[in-house]
């Protein structure tokens, strides 16, 4: 067990997965660990010595401002060393198909949610010259058919996290992406399953254009996963990236990230649709 640390570090979607791995990991570390959920089971479940659930839906104001208190009024001034914005939501299907408020309910969370976290802890943040984490995906760059919602949101979380790094690195604020690959994660075993349960109620045109296609991603994703890494892994890098003196602006996270980003980022675009649509 590593000595206490007289800092916290704040980190959203800390229920299950790569939130409550990372949550474990940084408080095994001596860190004072504020982690969002969203219900009181999950908080009783993560609750531990150095790990203080907060209730925090992200698109719900008033517990942000509740977290930015929490924060402001630590009872021993410890300072904030970082903020992890974790918290997500995937559901997937073809952009065609794919009502519109389900694409605004991703953005709500994938995007804007974050921001409004960010927004709110900035002050404390500029304080103790501490850091945003911001868990982005390889489909930001390397988007899957179907997954166009998904991806798009965590795009544009990756431009916003860019123009903030150059805002704030005067102030003494780094801000670091993290493009996730696979990772075995409740989240990532309801997706494959949610998308058949959409296509089971497209409309017969939408099924005959798009069926196959729903049905052979499907199959894919769950044939990925199973070699894919483990939370507690993606944790361990994760607070790495989070608590390292220098950070990189970017990090890959699972050894499809270090194939994927390379190979998108050398290949024609044309070709790399052929590769992505076997």
């Amino acid at each position: 067990m590593n000595r206490v640390k007289n800092e916290l570090i704040v980190i959203s979607g800390a229920s299950t997965g790569i939130g409550a791995a990372t949550a474990r990991e940084l408080a095994s570390r001596g860190y004072h660990v504020l982690a969002g959920v969203r219900r009181d089971e999950d908080a009783d479940a993560i609750r531990d010595e150095r790990i203080e659930p907060v209730i925090l839906d992200i698109t719900v104001g008033e517990h942000i401002e509740a977290l930015a208190a929490r924060v402001a009024d630590d009872p021993r001034q410890r300072p904030l060393r970082a903020v992890i914005n974790n918290a997500g939501i995937e559901i997937n299907a073809p952009v065609e198909v794919l009502p519109l408020d389900t694409w605004r309910e991703q953005f709500e969370v994938n995007l804007f949610g974050h921001i409004a976290v960010i927004q709110a802890l900035l002050p404390a943040l500029r304080q103790s010259k501490g850091r945003v984490v911001n868990i982005s995906s390889v489909g930001a760059e390397v988007a899957l058919p179907i997954y166009g919602a998904y991806a798009g949101s965590k795009a544009a979380l990756e431009s916003a996290s860019d123009a903030l790094r150059r805002e704030v690195a005067a102030q003494g604020i780094q801000v670091v992406i993290v493009q996730s690959g696979g990772v075995k994660t409740p989240m990532a075993d309801r997706s494959g399953p949610l998308s058949l349960e959409l296509a089971e109620r497209m409309k017969p045109e939408h099924a005959d254009l798009y069926g196959d296609l729903i049905s052979s991603t499907v199959q894919f994703q769950a044939s990925f996963l199973q070699r894919a890494i483990t939370a507690e892994k993606a944790a361990r890098k994760i607070a790495k990236i989070t608590t390292t003196k220098r950070p990189r602006a970017r990090y890959g996270l699972g050894p499809d990230a270090a194939f994927t980003l390379p190979l998108n980022r050398l290949m024609p675009t044309r070709l790399m649709d052929r590769v992505v649509s076997r």
